[in-house]
């Protein structure tokens, strides 16, 4: 509030009727920046409470770009202000804006044909007749933001001493607010591209490996073919193959991510999916020690349910289980690995559930891992999974939950709205 205080002295000499118009002003202004997240928006309520206060016909607010060295206008009232918003004038004392911006001062022209700043290329560009203008500067310290003009006075006289002391508050105010939305935009842009970077570093390590896994089962098929032992294809086509997955895997979690897709609910029976990819999985689990078991409603009903979303969701989920316990079971064999896999159907909705005995997850964990890129897996993960899964759950409609606790599993459940056929 020591902007208010401020202004109040400037305007102290004023009349009492006159004094407390100008604090209902700048109390108005302090609400407005304490209330408008928008920028623009924000920008332009300070610009009509300038207009009002100094008894302005109109305004506009210029920014300053450093790169070019110029002022464009982001604010311009009036009936053909849009079309000044292609207009940039130099920083230079060819315009009363680029004056302004040189010298810091303010500059209050009661005739502007009788200036030598004047220039009347906007005018004819807008065709509005300016009579009389007042621009003061907008910054921060020694930094330029901008410039504030108030054109015409709206009695037919000159802005005087006063409209220019409290046309600098208001000015004030408005370069906090806009330095203030720069800071948040630059934190804003580093924050994406460290999380970007981040992103990148890890499906790079994913693509490594994957590449890695590729690489040598080329190896081993040129082996095979060259000393004729053709008991190696086999192995070869098995790295192939889980390689292949991986990608198709990180391909199909990108593209869920990166773009919205709508349900495309069918006549299906939930159990059946499961049941399919059990028996998809369970070999790759048992090679890892760990058996999965399904628990299944034996009364389900066929169902309208996305069979695509239903399988990405439960493929997802027991990958990362998988993960999970085979990570504690090289640590910790006992008790031996275990994901167990249930169903259930009530109120039109399908339940389904997916627990394992694994790692376990802290609290912290369990907020970050629905975050893009986040991964506890290290290069052996992409941090995709978990974020796909839930925002395809989400735009089918239904909830994920997630029960864990440090060395103890994890118990993630999903919920579909999924009414009978």
């Amino acid at each position: 509030m020591h902007q208010l205080h401020g202004a109040l002295q400037l305007v102290e000499n004023a009349d009492r009727e006159q004094l407390l118009r100008l604090s209902r002003t700048f109390l108005r202004v302090e609400e407005i920046i304490d209330s408008v997240t928008d920028l623009r928006r924000l920008l332009d309520l300070i610009m009509r409470e300038s207009e009002q206060v100094v008894d302005a016909e109109t305004s506009s607010l210029l920014l300053f770009d450093p790169l070019h060295d110029d002022l464009y206008f982001e604010i311009a009232h009036g009936p053909k202000g849009e079309s000044v918003k292609t207009v940039r004038l130099p920083v230079d004392e060819a315009s009363i804006a680029g004056a302004t911006a040189v010298r810091r001062t303010p500059i209050n022209i009661p005739d502007v044909r009788d200036s030598h700043f004047w220039n009347p290329d906007v005018d004819q560009e807008t065709q509005f007749e300016t009579r009389n203008l007042l621009a003061v500067p907008m910054q921060r310290k020694d930094r330029l933001i901008g410039v504030i003009e108030v054109l015409n006075k709206s009695n037919g006289d000159h802005f005087t001493d006063d409209d220019t002391d409290v046309l600098l508050v208001l000015a004030n105010l408005a370069a906090i607010a806009i330095e203030n939305a720069q800071l948040y935009e630059e934190k804003i842009q580093a924050e994406r591209l460290a999380a970007l970077g981040q992103a990148v570093a890890g499906i790079s390590h994913y693509i490594k490996n994957v590449l890695t896994g590729l690489r040598g089962s080329m190896s081993l098929i040129d082996t095979a073919i060259k000393d004729q032992e053709y008991e190696l294809l086999d192995r070869s086509m098995l790295v192939l193959r889980r390689s292949y997955g991986r990608i198709h895997h990180l391909v199909r979690d990108m593209l869920s991510y990166s773009k919205g897709r709508e349900p495309n609910p069918r006549a299906v029976s939930p159990n059946k999916i499961i049941e399919e990819l059990y028996d998809l999985m369970k070999e790759s689990a048992l090679s890892k020690d760990i058996e999965i078991k399904i628990d299944l409603e034996e009364d389900m009903p066929v169902l309208w349910v996305d069979p695509e979303a239903l399988e990405g969701i439960l493929l997802n989920l027991i990958t990362n289980a998988i993960d999970a316990v085979y990570e504690r079971c090289l640590i910790k064999p006992d008790p031996p690995g275990m994901i167990v896999i249930s169903s259930s159907y009530g109120h039109e909705t399908l339940r389904v559930s997916v627990r394992d005995n694994g790692t376990g997850m802290t609290e912290e964990q369990q907020l970050r891992i629905w975050t893009a890129f986040y991964s506890t897996k290290g290069s052996s993960g992409t941090g995709l999974g978990l974020a796909v899964t839930r925002k395809v759950i989400e735009e089918s409609g239904g909830t994920l939950e997630l029960e864990s606790s440090l060395g103890h599993g994890a118990d993630f459940i999903f919920s579909l709205p999924s009414p009978p056929v």
